[in-house]
């Protein structure tokens, strides 16, 4: 019976013996009680519960858009994966230069990797984000992350720079995002950067540098527990950001191109909360 149910499962265990049912992890899916669907203004947007993977609302989710900073997401993950958090970075003359947001590293400061994804994900940084590629080789860096992206199943994104700015190569769809955001999370290290609302670094030679983060969301009703912000003149007001709900389950909401990222992302969490039933 249980080798029937493998197969219309589309397993195909050539003889071999199925592995048994209680290794089957399953998650309760949250089902829509009387609620109506959400209107959204951004151009593309999705709410996914992350425990089941399920996705609650959609719109334009498969559609290739430039992503600003939430470029980023990768930028950290492929970092995290190449360099042991307390390597130590030298700040070049290119990373020193990058425009805001920033936090204003200096040329020869140095700093550990550790701190400069937090940077990086707190405040955006786009200095600490160069800095982190140039570590590798900035070519070979995003080399990885878009191999990254290829091994994740990620078949609409795409990476030309570590930052997130405007490019033809650089793009991904909130459906990659949240694939991308769930990937991510699977790291503690990363996770609790992503939702911590400020904090210290500071350099070898004792330069601090203060963060907070870009996420408004943080200290407002909502539990926030990341992610990340993003806002280019192409991409527009980007943001993916997650929230606890009362029953301990996590949702992800992504806005793209939104005329107000923080108050749509907060009418998305709120929506999901209160219309769906586990």
């Amino acid at each position: 019976m249980l080798e029937s149910l493998f197969s219309l499962l589309g397993f195909d265990f050539n003889g071999v013996q199925p592995p048994p049912l209680e290794i089957l992890e399953i998650h309760a899916a949250p089902r829509l009680a009387e609620f109506s669907q959400p209107v959204v203004r951004a151009e593309a947007a999705l709410v996914m519960d992350l425990e089941s993977g399920r996705i609650l609302f959609a719109k334009n989710a498969e559609q290739k858009r430039a992503v600003a900073s939430l470029t980023k997401l990768m930028t950290a993950i492929v970092a995290r994966e190449n360099y042991d958090l307390d390597e130590i970075v030298t700040v070049s003359a290119e990373a020193a230069k990058q425009p805001a947001a920033k936090i204003w590293l200096t040329v020869g400061e140095q700093i550990s990797v550790g701190s400069l994804l937090k940077a990086v994900l707190i405040e955006s940084a786009n200095d600490a984000a160069i800095a982190l590629a140039e570590k590798m080789g900035l070519e070979k860096f995003m080399e990885k992350m878009n191999l990254k992206a290829e091994a994740l199943g990620l078949r609409n994104s795409n990476f030309e720079n570590p930052v997130g700015y405007d490019a033809v190569g650089n793009f991904s769809t909130a459906r990659d995002l949240a694939t991308l955001a769930g990937y991510f999370l699977r790291d503690e290290v990363l996770r609790e950067i992503a939702k911590t609302p400020k904090a210290g670094i500071a350099a070898t030679n004792g330069i601090v540098h203060e963060l907070y983060s870009t996420n408004n969301l943080f200290g407002t009703y909502l539990d926030i527990r990341g992610l990340k912000t993003g806002l280019t003149d192409e991409a527009g007001e980007c943001l993916a950001a997650i929230a606890q709900m009362e029953n301990g389950k996590e949702i992800l909401a992504i806005v793209l191109n939104s005329p107000k990222r923080f108050q749509e992302t907060k009418a998305l969490l709120t929506w999901a909360e209160e219309s769906h039933r586990w």
